[in-house]
């Protein structure tokens, strides 16, 4: 199967940061609606005495949700009034709404932000508890599905905390990882953030139906191995000689020049190792949801060969040198490599379909600068904690998980005191 038939490619890679913002915004609108009605709450009627009783929060898929999100949106564009189904709730804010203090999404992207970033400190190469350290396609495949999940639900409704354990324990099984669910919890005590087994198995389920059963994935870090052994061979080839760039340690950047030098021995694996590191952060961010793994790889490699070249020069040896400061023109290899060429599916590659490349990989290069500054939900870096603590205050007292059991609690707090 290639990536373009895939439901990642289909089904779930985003046009725009509005559509993300749009499906995000309207969970948290249904969420919203759910809980102003009294957190879900109806009379029973039946006996003398009327009795409240509980109505349960379905987990909503995101084929579903995108699809009700569209034809609101088709329904407000028409200017038509929009006529609620008995069955499912209105989207229109309520009085009891606005005075409650509910998440608005804002909040819940930080939240998102925060729990995601956590996720590879579960699972991964940078695990905390060492029987839990994976392949970094676990930790990808983890918060990709954890992002997913929170397209079309809302965190006030689902625990972040635990849908996080849920999606590395899930993420274990679709890359054929298998770890036991009990070294999930220990390491959630190593983290001081405990989560029971059962809370993680239920969520996984919940995890599975709001992520419409869509488990096959594709991340980043093969395209950066593959496209650097590509370049190993093509930088050798007529065309790809004149895009080698050396840096002679001047510091004069402005007159580097394009040299016929082939690029031999080490002199790419600083730049494969930072291209690594770049993608550690783009996996815990939101843009696996707007691009896909192709793009991505590139311009990774794109941004971490001009980190490579900003870094100081070496004085002890001049291999160092060479090896740091080979400045590669990656706009002119996707332009020359695939020129006039036809791949392996017999598509004919033209001038147009690769300036569209070069355009989305040159975008995305300055999206991937960002993360540095926590920009794009990537909560690797500068985050604020004063503004994620006030969060957190908040979701506690409108969550409609976790209630029952700190009800339960103060009752048995009572009885102690009582006896």
């Amino acid at each position: 199967m290639h990536y373009h038939e895939t439901t990642q490619a289909t089904k779930w890679q985003l046009s725009s940061q509005n559509e993300l913002n749009s499906l995000r915004e309207h969970a948290n609108r249904r969420a919203r609606e759910w809980l102003a009605q009294g957190s879900g709450q109806i009379e029973d009627g039946g006996g003398d005495e009327q009795q409240l009783t509980s109505v349960p929060f379905q987990v909503f898929g995101f084929a579903a949700t995108r699809g009700e999100r569209l034809s609101l949106a088709t329904a407000e564009a028409q200017d038509v009034p929009v006529v609620a189904d008995e069955s499912s709730p209105s989207y229109g804010p309520t009085h009891n709404a606005i005075n409650q203090p509910l998440l608005n999404p804002t909040d819940e992207c930080l939240l998102l932000s925060f729990y995601a970033s956590k996720i590879p400190n579960l699972i991964g190469p940078r695990a905390t508890l060492p029987r839990c350290v994976r392949a970094p396609k676990v930790a990808a495949t983890a918060c990709l599905l954890f992002k997913r999940f929170y397209l079309s639900n809302s965190v006030m409704m689902y625990d972040p905390k635990c849908m996080s354990v849920a999606a590395a324990f899930l993420a274990s099984k679709v890359e054929d990882c298998m770890l036991d669910v009990r070294y999930l919890e220990l390491a959630t005590k190593e983290m001081n953030a405990p989560v029971g087994m059962d809370d993680i198995l239920k969520a996984e389920v919940q995890l599975l139906k709001g992520c419409d059963f869509d488990l096959l994935m594709f991340h980043p870090y093969k395209t950066v191995l593959a496209c650097t052994e590509d370049l190993r061979v093509y930088l050798k080839s007529d065309r790809g000689r004149g895009l080698v760039a050396i840096d002679d340690g001047t510091g004069d950047h402005a007159n580097k020049q394009f040299v016929d030098r082939q690029v031999v021995g080490e002199d790419l694996r600083p730049m494969h190792n930072a291209a690594m590191e770049i993608c550690d952060d783009v996996i815990v961010s939101d843009i696996p949801l707007m691009y896909g793994p192709g793009e991505i790889g590139l311009a990774a490699l794109m941004v971490a060969n001009d980190y490579v070249c900003e870094e100081p020069i070496a004085d002890n040896e001049e291999q160092t040198i060479l090896s740091k400061h080979t400045k590669i023109d990656m706009i002119g290899y996707i332009r020359t490599r695939f020129q006039d060429s036809t791949n392996e599916l017999h598509v004919k590659i033209d001038s147009t379909a690769i300036e569209s490349v070069v355009a989305r990989v040159t975008i995305l290069s300055s999206k991937i600068r960002e993360l540095k500054e926590g920009k794009h939900g990537c909560g690797n870096h500068n985050v604020d904690m004063e503004s994620l603590k006030g969060v957190h205050k908040k979701l506690k007292k409108c969550r409609a998980w976790g209630q029952d059991s700190s009800g339960s609690k103060k009752k048995k707090k009572k009885r102690k005191a009582d006896e």
